[in-house]
């Protein structure tokens, strides 16, 4: 990658980090080590962690001066190939590094003090940092990985006032906004609307799906993802030799004015007043949204295509290799859990037994409540967001065609939290939100017969056992406090079906 010469302030940073030195390797390392375990995106928790002084770097890059775009290798106790980390640094004089810092984040998310023979230096997070955002947009236009050149180039125009996000992500998110009205002579940047740039914390060889899919998706002319304008790629030798590659950030049009799908309905899950006009909206929301669900399944099989379906077999041996693999995770399940083994094979007898399931496309693959936003104001249409899916599996396997009832399923189990953290008022809010989700589904699908219902209904059933057991380990890893929600999801599915959880009909062609 290359960049734009530095004029003006630019010049003036980039001449201070000049006169900085970057550390030796094996000092770069020893103080990232630390660092990095504490972000809320480096992947190996607890036990998991790498033995101290095992890190590696994979690949150097350097696209501007003081810039430098590094893979780290993460090894894994005992669990094949080591985890690849995307951590792009800005090399600054120390007395610098607090002016990198974002209101609100985690203490030393920007960045970290180093040590080097000639004294101390701040090596910043490249997403804290303009100089890195100007280098990859500036790479991204020489690539080609472009949609909107006039927005790669808002992204070099609009560097210094970046915003990294602070919920928590497994990726970073950076919004550049759009000049303000006192800023006319800025709109040469040429692009409307503020834009987000995620760089992806965490990656494996071959395509992105969230990079993958939403170029598609917008390429198909679908107006509920927000348009990407430019992307990037990076590559690494492999311990055997060979060439890996992948996608290392995307940066879309953004949303300004929205609210978050899990926020607003624990909002409503809160407020609600049972036959009024709070229940009459988020049954709207919900119903628009299963509407929205199935018009994003269409659009995928248009966009991606469609393929021939595992055998009901396979998919069994799936799911129940992904419960053992739960229920190995967090030994408790099966104390909390009454008859959880017998259970979990019951239902999927049950899958077994269906003679086929519906053809295969492209899916979301971490659908909930989080991953949409509901427009405020003007046509107040759902986006969905971020295609990545599930990130404890494998980047291999969120590639691959899938049932579209598992996006269904995530959903599904979306509203149990929001009902469970919100603390919903009345005790039917869960279902009727199932419910009319289930509905805007069914009505914006092809429609089903009544023995495709029947088998959708068994297919929903174990999918959302299979999200609530990874659940159950994503909660017992990061969020203890809240395992309570997919135990009680468990048990309540294993019980037969719950009010509510009707078969939406769908069938992708």
């Amino acid at each position: 990658m290359t960049t734009t010469p530095p004029t003006g302030a630019a010049t003036r940073a980039t001449q201070d980090r000049a006169a900085a030195s970057w550390p030796q390797d094996a000092e770069l390392l020893a103080a990232l080590e630390p660092w990095l375990l504490k972000r809320r995106w480096f992947p190996l928790k607890g036990e998991a962690a790498p033995a101290p002084g095992t890190l590696s770097i994979l690949a150097c890059q350097e696209p501007a001066p003081g810039v430098r775009s590094l893979l780290i290798a993460a090894p894994r106790d005992g669990q094949g190939e080591p985890v690849i980390l995307q951590v792009p640094l800005v090399l600054e004089e120390a007395d610098a590094l607090e002016g990198f810092a974002t209101p609100g984040q985690a203490p030393g998310a920007h960045g970290l003090i180093a040590q080097t023979p000639t004294g101390e230096v701040a090596l910043v997070d490249g997403a804290h940092h303009p100089a890195f955002w100007r280098a990859w947009a500036a790479g991204a236009l020489e690539a080609g990985t472009v949609l909107d050149e006039a927005g790669a180039r808002a992204i070099i125009q609009r560097a210094e006032r970046l915003r990294v996000t602070t919920g928590e992500q497994s990726n970073t998110s950076v919004i550049l906004p759009a000049p303000g009205p006192e800023g006319a002579a800025g709109r040469q940047d040429g692009a409307t609307g503020d834009l987000i740039v995620k760089l992806l914390r965490v990656l494996a060889h071959g395509r992105n799906p969230d990079v993958e899919v939403s170029v598609a998706l917008a390429r198909q002319g679908w107006d509920r993802v927000r348009t990407p304008v430019a992307w990037s790629h990076l590559s690494w030798i492999q311990p055997d030799g060979s060439t890996a590659s992948t996608d290392s950030a995307v940066a879309c049009t953004f949303v300004p004015r929205a609210d978050d799908g899990f926020e607003l309905f624990c909002e409503l899950a809160a407020t609600d007043d049972a036959n009024g006009p709070v229940r009459d909206r988020a049954l709207a929301l919900a119903r628009d949204l299963g509407a929205t669900t199935a018009q994003m399944h269409g659009h995928l099989a248009a966009a991606l295509g469609s393929a021939e379906p595992a055998a009901p077999d396979d998919l069994v041996a799936d799911l129940r290799q992904r419960c053992r693999w739960a229920m190995t995770e967090v030994p408790e399940l099966g104390s909390r859990v009454e008859s959880l083994a017998e259970g979990v094979e019951r239902m999927l007898a049950d899958l077994a037994a269906l003679p086929a399931l519906d053809r295969a496309t492209r899916v979301h693959g971490d659908y909930h409540l989080g991953q949409v936003l509901h427009e405020i104001g003007g046509a107040e249409r759902w986006y969905v967001l971020d295609f990545e899916g599930e990130p404890l599996r494998p980047l291999a396997q969120r590639s691959q065609a899938d049932q579209p009832l598992r996006d269904v399923a995530g959903m599904l189990r979306s509203f149990d939290y929001a009902a469970a953290v919100g603390g919903a008022a009345h005790a039917d809010w869960l279902a009727a939100m199932r419910s009319a989700f289930a509905q805007g589904y069914e009505e914006a699908a092809p429609a089903r017969d009544e023995q495709g219902r029947a088998a959708a209904g068994v297919l929903l059933a174990c999918l959302e056992l299979d999200k609530a057991l990874y659940e159950a380990v994503y909660e017992a890893r990061n969020r203890p406090d809240w395992l309570d929600i997919p135990v009680a999801a468990i048990a309540s599915l294993l019980q037969g079906p719950s009010a509510g959880q009707e078969a939406p009909s769908e069938s992708p062609s």
